[in-house]
């Protein structure tokens, strides 16, 4: 095991392991909660479906790249009026679905807004977090900007 300083993400995230994969550092980090709130009835469960794993960027540590390999949990919801009987654990550095944490995307939106996403590409390849200027473009695409303020035409 690499020796590393890390601060989790939040208090649920465990290290369990820092490996070299390719150029880049993979910690392994497991949520140890014992309860998951369901997202469509907010209804807490405490009782465990199954685990799956996720890869997730993060921002780099000493130069390197970082990847989270999360190992989570799904839940089954047990309130009998929700529509979802399984559901899997949310956490608020990241985006239901994410591929990224959300302070690796924020510093990456930073970059695709006052540059070209072909010149961001770069920039985010120079300090180790890897993007296309395809996904740069996709994540302004999907970034909420006040009307007032927006060089895009609304669409009616």
């Amino acid at each position: 095991m690499i020796n590393l300083s890390w601060s989790p993400l939040d208090s649920t995230i465990e290290l369990l392991d820092v490996s070299d994969v390719d150029d880049s550092l993979r910690l392994t980090v497991k949520s140890n909660r014992k309860s998951s709130s369901c997202p469509a009835c907010h209804h807490v469960s405490s009782r465990p479906h199954s685990r799956y794993t996720r890869v997730i960027q993060d921002l780099p540590i000493a130069d390197r790249p970082v990847q989270l390999l999360l190992i989570s949990r799904k839940w089954f919801c047990d309130d009998p009026s929700c529509s979802l009987k399984v559901f899997t654990e949310r956490y608020d550095w990241l985006a239901p679905h994410g591929r990224r944490t959300l302070r690796a995307e924020h510093i990456l939106r930073q970059i695709a807004f006052s540059t070209s996403c072909v010149a961001a590409e770069k920039i985010a390849q120079a300090i180790r977090l890897p993007i296309s200027h395809d996904s740069l473009l996709t994540m302004i695409h999907k970034t909420p900007i006040p009307v007032e303020v927006s060089p895009f035409p609304r669409s009616r």
